[in-house]
């Protein structure tokens, strides 16, 4: 009988070019244009002399279990990056693809089922995945389309923004903003990452923050499953502990809340509580503390959204590329 991560790594097999399958001979696009599918460097294949066989093993949870857990976890933040996606017809048909289902119903168990989750965290999460699973459907496209556009508007600053940098104490430091764009750009390069040049979206979009930890997942059960230096995984897991502190754990209360009261759309509604509960279930794992859902929006600052102006991407749709 297949394990778990078999299981998703098969149903995602036969799914159109382009997207996530994780362990095949093509790499699937990325916002990080140097990742492969598997999240080993392209240059660093695993050799002998790095294995360690008690790498992986300080959760307590046999290998397997850790190698299963590490690969439903980067399937969910990539799913969730692709929903939150300004949205083609492909990217759509590959949500709602019954392969695409199956692997999402298989990496939800994995995590509900997991050593780190309480009752409460698993019937949340498998509650918020059954609303999301009914309410995907190829026929809700064009619904969920415009309620998309509705809610996040043409331009990074909505009432609910897709963006780290707009939520955030109100006295904070006027630097707050940049330092917050820099550091993530710090957690990238970090890791060999580079944003691929058709991303469309600034450093803080919530699909470049769940790409990144998709990406570190992914690392994570490579690390498990070629046994490598037990030094190596144990910073790729502190990297995953301080992202959630430090970012994405500590605005997507905030977002989800205001997504799910932004709109009465029922798949965007579903994704919103899916997010929220995923994310919940990541920072008790690591043991971090989500952010509040009340963090308010920064006031707009007006010289800074000139020089966003700049670049063009700021008025554009969600997700959408700059053009000359």
């Amino acid at each position: 009988m297949p394990t778990p991560s078999e299981q998703v790594r098969n149903a995602e097999r036969g799914v159109r070019s382009g997207e996530w399958a994780a362990r095949t001979d093509t790499p699937r696009r990325s916002v990080f244009g140097n990742y492969r599918a598997d999240g080993a460097p392209v240059s660093d294949p695993a050799s002998s002399e790095n294995r360690n066989p008690r790498a992986g093993l300080e959760t307590g949870a046999p290998l397997q279990a850790s190698i299963d857990l590490a690969i439903a976890r980067s399937f969910l933040h990539r799913f969730l990056a692709k929903a939150y996606e300004d949205h083609t017809p492909e990217g759509w048909a590959w949500l709602c693809d019954a392969t695409t289902h199956d692997s999402l119903r298989t990496a939800t168990a994995v995590i509900a089922t997991s050593r780190q989750s309480t009752a409460m965290q698993a019937d949340s999460l498998m509650d918020s995945l059954h609303k999301l699973s009914a309410a995907l459907s190829r026929d809700a496209a064009t619904r969920f389309h415009d309620s998309y556009l509705a809610t996040f508007g043409h331009a990074a600053r909505g009432s609910c923004p897709l963006n780290e940098i707009e939520y955030g104490d109100l006295k904070a430091d006027p630097l707050f903003q940049p330092h917050r764009l820099a550091d993530l750009a710090a957690f990238y390069r970090a890791f060999g990452l580079e944003v691929a040049e058709d991303a469309g979206e600034r450093h803080d979009h919530i699909c470049l923050e769940l790409e990144f930890l998709c990406v570190l997942a992914a690392k994570e059960a490579y690390a498990l499953e070629h046994q490598l230096d037990g030094e190596q995984l144990a910073q790729c897991r502190d990297a995953q502990r301080k992202f959630l502190r430090e970012h994405l754990g500590r605005w997507t209360p905030a977002f989800t809340r205001r997504l799910a009261a932004a709109t009465h759309e029922p798949t965007l509604r579903a994704l919103a509580e899916f997010t929220r509960a995923f994310i919940e279930s990541e920072c008790v794992r690591f043991g971090v503390t989500p952010g509040s859902e009340d963090l308010l929006l920064r006031p707009v600052d007006d010289a800074a959204e000139r020089m966003c102006d700049s670049c063009g991407i700021t008025n554009l749709p969600p997700g959408a590329l700059a053009t000359a």
